[in-house]
């Protein structure tokens, strides 16, 4: 009943239909598998359902990066609608008995744009924010104000401190600490996990904003067969259709492992850990060819769980800058590198502007020296960069120099 609402949501975030496919994969067979694990005591079927899709949805987003950015930039515009584009059409798709999209239009534009685009992004919230236009503070503010006023107009939240803060963990993109302290919570207070379903069941109103996309008959078939000869098989409807059944075939690791995420919060944890292993994967397989002397990995200074850029300083003093996350900024800003070497003093330098995420290098005499805990940081600041000789707007990412040459 929801495969269509499911795909077209893979298909927005990932921009890629063999990635959703394996979104929606992934997700019948976790769905099929775990089903008797479900509890309605837990919270809404739909928002189960649609944790464990968005979930996979996040994790194909981190394993296929570069591809999706790279497809989006190369995509015909009239075929990529930009999420800020979603909110125009919210009354095109409400109907007269939509509580949700009711209550969300007494909001302000900002607060309504900020949950729409959270709601269909992968990315953390500095990085959606900043596609906005937004300050990140300003942008938080408007996601709590918009949560605030829906779980106190829909009657289906019972009453918690928090029912603000697990909404917007739902949303995703928090950071580690803020994810941390939820997961803790939900540990402790069995209703918290029980209002993270309920928003998530809420939020899948905004799938109003997107065609539906028709799942083929292969992927059914790719489901039936990837469940073939497991206890859960018997009952899968035999469906017939012109297309061959894919030749995918799973691990029993991967088996294993699926037998393990009928637990929202380990779908939700599961992304932390991934975030590190990212950045852990780029730091200890340089290549053997040319071994950095010193790597810097920045990150958001309020949110440093997803490395956003990697600073590698080679042997002759040159230094390769590879972006891990796409930056959409606005025509009239510019994203400004700086490096500090003394810490404690304001010797900041520019090292140029940027335009956009990508990779570029700077040679040796352009860097200068650098030293084990040099600070780098990239601004967002107006065209023609910082008229201070320092950061004069926001910093969006930062890190420090580490020595791997022993």
């Amino acid at each position: 009943h929801d495969a269509g609402h499911m795909l077209a949501l893979a298909f927005r975030v990932l921009g890629n239909m063999n990635y959703a496919e394996q979104a929606i994969q992934s997700t019948f067979i976790t769905i099929w598998k775990n089903a008797d694990t479900y509890e309605e005591e837990a919270g809404p079927a739909k928002g189960w359902i649609y944790s464990i899709l968005r979930f996979r949805i996040g994790v194909l987003y981190k394993q296929h990066y570069d591809s999706i950015q790279a497809a989006a930039q190369n995509t015909d515009p009239l075929l990529s609608e930009t999420l800020i584009n979603l909110q125009a059409d919210i009354h095109d798709a409400e109907e007269s008995h939509s509580v949700f999209y009711g209550y969300l239009d007494e909001l302000p534009v900002e607060p309504q744009r900020a949950l729409i685009n959270m709601y269909f992004s992968a990315s953390e919230q500095a990085s959606t924010a900043t596609f906005l236009n937004m300050p990140l503070g300003r942008f938080k503010e408007n996601i709590l104000l918009g949560l605030r006023h829906l779980s106190k107009k829909l009657e289906s939240f019972p009453h918690h401190v928090e029912n603000e803060k697990i909404g917007e963990y739902v949303l995703g993109g928090l950071s580690g600490e803020e994810e941390r302290y939820i997961l803790q919570l939900f540990n402790q207070d069995s209703s918290a996990a029980n209002i993270a379903l309920i928003w998530e069941a809420h939020f899948t109103e905004f799938l109003d904003q997107l065609p539906q996309q028709t799942p083929p008959q292969r992927l059914w078939d790719s489901i039936r067969h990837n469940l073939k000869g497991t206890e859960e098989s018997g009952n899968i409807p035999d469906t017939t259709g012109e297309y061959p059944a894919s030749s995918f075939i799973p691990g029993h690791i991967k088996e294993a492992c699926l037998d393990l995420w009928g637990n929202v919060k380990l779908w939700q944890a599961c992304s932390l850990v991934l975030a590190i292993l990212s950045a852990t994967l780029v730091i200890m397989m340089p290549s053997s060819s040319n071994m950095p002397k010193m790597i810097a990995i920045m990150s958001d200074p309020a949110q440093n769980i997803q490395t956003a850029w990697v600073i590698k300083i080679n042997q002759d003093g040159s230094a390769q800058f590879k972006p891990l996350i796409q930056q959409n900024i606005a025509e009239n800003l510019e994203m400004e590198v700086w490096t500090q070497s003394n810490a404690s003093g304001n010797d900041y330098r520019s090292l140029g502007t940027i335009k956009s995420s990508t990779p570029f290098n700077l040679q040796a005499d352009t860097l200068g020296k650098t030293v084990p805990g040099q600070l780098f940081q990239i601004s967002l600041e107006p065209v023609g960069g910082s008229k201070t000789n320092k950061p004069s707007g926001s910093v969006l990412y930062q890190g420090r120099l580490v020595d791997v040459s022993n």
